[in-house]
């Protein structure tokens, strides 16, 4: 034989030894595994009856568990351990007479309160449900002794939750603050969302309390004094608000502004406890605190009124400047001639207070501001010479000489459409003439002024030539409808209008209709 072949011989049987061995070690680790399976299956000790019951009251199955847990009871009536259970079982299968006697006799042996607390909990439920509270909280009394202060502590609170409906269904608001009450004394204890919802339920009736105080029994410091407990059960902006109210009408406005400034700070969108705030400071006569508050205010509401009663403040504290600044707020908001009238009061005071300071420039400067205003609001009103004029009819117009109509317009604007189309830059409009003079108009001549209000500026204009004399005249009583558009661009989120001038004269303004 070659040394290759013993070689390849050698081999072969080294293989057929190990493969031998694997198989070995496998077959011994199986048979292991067998018998350790055999001694855990047939060393495991036979469930006890009472265990094989709990197992089936766990399962949902205490039709099948009570009668094996009755007859333990009897053979061994001295195991509290079977009576949670056994309570457990009667309620399920509807029979709460005898669960109640079997809970009632593990209360007697006092077994644990953790093992209780579940059961305890389930027939307070019961009764809650079927409306028997006093039968629950006397189950919650007996069982106190035996339970940790969080046992049951939920159960416990929907109980006195339900209890208190229940006696606000009957209008009976004593009785539904006490339970209230009860349930607030163990609120520590006691999960969310049932810890924040008893103190809110318990302010509500407190100040349901004091409203029967304030409209029924007219004790206004009755009301006052429970509107105050509620506050010390759970600080609320409606408890505040009412508070207020009282405080406000006893007399006590310091009580009063604290509490409105209390809400307005805890929520800076109540609106309403802002303006009684700005309000009984303005009584007080406390400006500077006034004029704080109402700045806010207008960034959040952004009004003629408030604009102007700030500008009111302003001048209390001697501030000018922003008294202008407040009124030119005012004005953005709508284009009256009151505030514009206001506006040049305003200015004219500031500049002669500045000229009484000896600051010539500044005062000149605001004076400048105060004619703008002025030529402004004669755009607006016309001039107080063409005020008041009666109105004449057709047919009087007629009966009067040419001259007449130098100074009054011969005609009427009927009728307008005056808008910015979606997309556009340039206002575009028409009007309507119509000769009113009872005599043919040969020259007539309109000026269109674009007037953007939020930047106080022309934005252009036009000139409209109605009629002239190197064309048809306008005949008597017939219309013309003008068309025109603006020469300049302007902002479209401006608030925009079209003013119509005959010689100089206001005869009428159109806002901008955005399309």
């Amino acid at each position: 034989m070659s040394n290759v072949d013993a070689h390849e011989k050698s081999g072969a049987h080294q293989a057929t030894s190990s493969g031998f061995k694997k198989w070995r070690v496998v077959v011994f680790v199986l048979i292991g595994a067998a018998i350790v399976a055999l001694v855990i299956f047939f060393g495991k000790p036979e469930r006890t009856p009472f265990e094989q019951a709990v197992d089936l009251i766990k399962s949902g199955k205490s039709a099948f568990a009570v009668p094996i847990l009755e007859k333990l009871s009897r053979e061994r009536p001295d195991d509290a351990n079977i009576y949670p259970y056994l309570a457990q079982g009667y309620l399920t299968t509807d029979r709460p007479a005898e669960g109640r006697l079997a809970l009632d006799t593990a209360l007697r042996l006092r077994i644990a309160g953790r093992q209780l607390a579940p059961v305890v909990s389930a027939y307070a439920s019961y009764y809650t449900t079927k409306g028997h509270f006093a039968e629950a909280e006397k189950l919650f009394n007996s069982a106190s002794s035996v339970m940790g202060a969080h046992d049951g502590a939920d159960e416990r609170a929907r109980l006195y939750l339900a209890w208190a409906e229940e006696n606000l269904r009957n209008a009976d608001l004593e009785a539904a603050v006490a339970h209230l009450k009860q349930a607030n004394s163990h609120a520590e204890e006691v999960s969310e969302p049932l810890r924040s919802l008893i103190p809110h339920r318990l302010s509500d009736c407190y100040r349901q309390l004091a409203a029967l105080a304030e409209t029924k029994e007219k004790d206004q410091r009755k009301a006052a004094s429970l509107l105050e407990t509620a506050l010390k059960v759970s600080d609320e902006p409606i408890t505040r608000m009412n508070l207020a109210l009282i405080y406000r009408q006893l007399g006590n406005t310091q009580g009063a502004i604290q509490n409105y400034d209390l809400v307005s700070k805890a929520d800076p969108n109540n609106l309403e406890a802002r303006h009684h705030l700005i309000t009984l400071l303005c009584e007080k006569n406390d400006f500077q605190a006034a004029q704080t508050a109402l700045i806010d205010l207008t960034d959040k509401e952004r009004s003629v009124e408030n604009y102007v009663l700030l500008a009111s403040l302003d001048l209390k504290l001697n501030n000018y400047p922003g008294a202008v600044r407040a009124l030119e707020d005012a004005l953005d908001l709508g284009d009256k001639p009151e505030l514009l009238k206001q506006l040049e009061r305003v200015l004219l005071d500031w500049s002669q207070k500045l000229l009484k300071e000896g600051k010539k420039e500044e005062s000149a400067s605001v004076k400048v501001r105060a004619e703008r205003v002025a030529e402004q609001l004669s755009l607006l009103i016309g001039k107080p010479e063409d005020k008041e004029k009666p109105t004449e009819d057709e047919s009087s117009l007629a009966q009067m000489p040419d001259e007449y109509f130098e100074k009054v317009p011969p005609i009427a604007l009927s009728s307008s459409r005056i808008w910015l189309a979606k997309g556009s830059f340039t206002p575009e409009g028409e009007i309507r003439i119509r000769n009113i003079s009872g005599r043919p108009v040969r020259d007539l001549a309109l000026k269109v002024v674009f007037f953007d209000h939020s930047s106080k500026r022309a934005a252009g204009s036009v000139t409209l030539p109605v009629a002239s004399p190197s064309s048809p005249p306008m005949e008597t009583g017939g219309t013309r409808t003008v068309y025109f558009s603006s020469p300049a661009t302007v902002k479209a989120e401006h608030r925009l209008a079209v003013v119509i001038y005959w010689r100089g004269r206001l005869l009428k303004e159109y806002p901008v209709v955005k399309q």
